[in-house]
């Protein structure tokens, strides 16, 4: 028996099987002569001899033949039979024709009974995520439909009693098949050429197993649709290109540079952004960022309708990375929305760094210049434009200027007294004027100095050095409602019912 033994694991050919059978009749059955523990411990070698040659034979039966020591000296190692479990399933997947439904279990059921005879080093789960894990990577739709039913496909998923036998099915545990479906997606998605590939096809139809579509499947879903809208933009790229692509805004980029109007399609971008996963989970972050890019291509064609709208989506999120294009809209002389300008301007000096804050300072200021100016000059000539100037009448026109009184008034003359003497007499001042509607049209066109402006306001306010009755000054009663509009002698016939002041000649004096 030792003998015989030896000679059979000695024999390193794989085709030598039948001979070893032979080999295995000639020896003595157990309880024939006398037993001793010797003896039975060799009629104990002799069933393991038996049960290795039957693996050895379902090794041969499924095409991949192995010698008998092979078996013998791979049987404790975990590792390697876990490789000859692989094997053997990866190359029954291989096989064309593909072998049918009925062929695949009984190659599970072969497995189970090598892991129960000799390696049992493996758990039996262990074959069946194997056997499933070569379903699903076999290229076939007819195959992964098989390995869905080796599986828990949802959380909630229970195992279903067998119609043959009366027990439960066994099926891999939920946590493993999202895991062995993930690996067999993204293997047919990084092999695939484009997305119309047949492996593409094959990655989608693995993911859509898990019913339940948790965040993991959804993201490869995701990346699978992202494929198509890459596409659509005219970005060439092949998947595994994508899938490795770390700064997926770039991805964003690719598809603006493509063509000019590319900017304009925002939900198909913001759309393609979220399917990327760009900026990760923050959707914040993400929408922000695309949208940044959406107002520099806006602007970059001077489309300000299209990077005004973007802006107020920024500014109503309170993204505050945003505050450069906002300033830079805000800067934009070619966008005519004054008041909008202005508030671009107002949350780009919310949020830019200490650095910037100079620099934006002065360009508000410059806009609220120019808002003035326009204010003004809607409120002399309405007819002439100012379209673009949210005025509301003299009301506006009266809190404009003062404003300016107040900021330049060196007497602190009141608010409120300044404000008193301008409504009154802001009506008869807009007839003076419309009286000389050529000459003064033509001299506000003419001046483009903003200093002259500060010039001129100082004769719209009482004289310097004096209160608010002196410039008034009169007898006791006499006009003291301030009812009428008052004026220097010089006036007097241009104004219907004026008051005439008596000015003195140490006042003309001051005044010049």
């Amino acid at each position: 028996m030792i003998t015989a033994l030896e000679c059979i694991y000695s024999c390193e050919r794989d085709d030598q099987l039948a001979l070893c059978y032979d080999i295995l009749e000639c020896l003595p059955q157990r309880g024939y002569g006398p037993e001793t523990d010797k003896t039975n411990t060799l009629h104990d070698d002799v069933d393991e001899l038996e049960r290795i040659l039957s693996v050895s034979e379902l090794l041969e039966k499924h095409g991949l033949q192995k010698p008998v020591s092979f078996v013998k000296d791979t049987k404790n190692n975990v590792e390697e039979a876990w490789k000859l479990m692989i094997r053997l399933t990866r190359h029954t997947g291989r096989k064309q024709p593909s072998v049918s439904e009925t062929h695949w279990k009984e190659l599970l059921q072969d497995m189970l009974d090598m892991q129960q005879k000799v390696y049992t080093c493996l758990h039996s789960d262990s074959c069946y995520e194997i056997f499933t894990e070569s379903l699903l990577c076999s290229s076939s739709i007819d195959n992964i439909h098989l390995a869905g039913q080796m599986m828990h496909c949802s959380i909630w998923s229970v195992d279903l009693p067998s119609s043959s036998k009366g027990k439960p099915q066994y099926r891999v545990s939920y946590a493993k098949s999202v895991e062995l479906v993930l690996a067999a997606s993204r293997e047919y998605f990084n092999s695939s050429t484009s997305l119309t590939d047949i492996c593409m096809d094959l990655a989608r139809c693995c993911l859509q197993l898990i019913v339940d579509c948790p965040s993991a499947i959804q993201e490869e879903l995701d990346l699978i649709r992202a494929l198509g809208y890459l596409e659509e933009f005219g970005v060439k790229m092949l998947p595994l290109q994508v899938r490795l692509c770390s700064d997926r805004l770039s991805l964003i980029k690719d598809c603006l540079a493509q063509m000019s109007t590319n900017y304009k399609q925002s939900a198909k971008l913001l759309g393609l952004a979220n399917l990327l996963r760009v900026a990760g989970d923050d959707q914040m972050e993400r929408k922000g960022q695309v949208l940044i890019l959406l107002v520099e291509q806006a602007l970059s064609f001077q489309d300000y309708k299209a990077a005004s709208m973007h802006c107020q989506e920024l500014m109503a999120a309170g993204y505050s990375k945003s505050w450069e294009v906002c300033s830079q809209l805000g800067q934009s002389e070619g966008y005519h929305d004054l008041g909008m300008r202005q508030e671009l301007m107002a949350f780009a000096l919310t949020h830019c760094p200490p650095g910037a804050i100079e620099a934006l300072l002065g360009a508000s200021s410059s806009l609220q210049t120019q808002i003035l100016y326009q204010t003004v000059n809607y409120q002399f000539f309405p007819s002439e434009g100012g379209e673009n100037v949210n005025t509301s009448g003299p009301s506006s026109l009266k809190l404009a200027f003062v404003c300016w009184i107040c900021s330049q008034d060196e007497t602190n003359v009141s608010s409120s007294q300044s404000a008193d003497l301008l409504y009154w007499t802001t009506s008869k001042t807009m007839k003076v004027l419309s009286n000389t509607t050529v000459t003064t049209k033509a001299m506000l066109h003419a001046v483009s100095d903003r200093q002259w402006w500060i010039r001129s306001l100082t004769y719209l306010r009482p004289l310097h050095g004096h209160e608010f009755g002196d410039v008034l000054e009169g007898g006791p009663g006499e006009n003291s409602t301030v009812e009428k509009q008052g004026c220097h002698p010089f006036y007097e016939s241009l104004i219907a019912d004026p008051y005439v002041a008596e000015v003195s000649l140490r006042k003309l004096s001051k005044v010049s």
